[in-house]
């Protein structure tokens, strides 16, 4: 489903004494954080902000960037934005290259179905693992599939419906779901 905002990035904790906030990012543009940027704290969903910010600093680490923003300058300000999310205007997100880039937050939520299995639940997150994206894809009361984000297994993202279709490889399936079968049933 497309959203109005796309996440950038998610807010760790307070660092330091000067209002900086360790953030992990949630987007594969190494030069997303420039000073001046409009973004935007979020509600617990994801959906709605709960404050605008502009980028005033932005320092890379091993952990994820430090980030400073206009008028937030001490510690205790910048506590209250660990835990929320970073999002930016759809209009101002970074242009996709090609048609088998997503943006993040569109992919969340997405039912994600099987042409074998059938509804194997929905996307709650997003891995970066090297070379690719894992897709977490969770069904209440059983074990979450982790399935590589590749085009040899995707076969259609339906951004509009909310709905991605696809091939899971031979042995994939019973390594996470018939396992959490057999084990409630004894």
């Amino acid at each position: 489903m497309k959203r109005p905002y796309l996440l950038i990035g998610a807010c760790q904790r307070a660092h330091g004494v000067k209002g900086e906030v360790l953030v992990k990012s949630l987007t594969d543009d190494p030069d997303r954080f420039i000073p001046g940027l409009i973004c935007y704290a979020m509600d617990e969903t994801g959906e709605s902000p709960v404050r605008q910010l502009t980028l005033s600093g932005c320092r890379p680490t091993p952990q994820g960037f430090l980030l400073s923003f206009d008028g937030i300058e001490t510690r205790d300000a910048a506590r209250l934005l660990a835990g929320r999310r970073l999002a930016v205007k759809r209009e101002d997100a970074v242009p996709l290259a090609d048609s088998f880039e997503f943006y993040y937050g569109d992919l969340i939520s997405a039912a994600v179905f099987d042409e074998e299995k059938g509804d194997l639940g929905s996307i709650t997150d997003i891995i970066r693992a090297g070379n690719g994206d894992i897709l977490v894809v969770s069904r209440e009361g059983e074990k979450d599939l982790l399935i590589p984000f590749l085009r040899s297994i995707i076969q259609k993202v339906d951004i509009g419906s909310g709905r991605i279709d696809l091939r899971l490889p031979e042995g994939l399936y019973p390594l996470y779901r018939q396992a959490s079968e057999t084990s409630q049933g004894e």
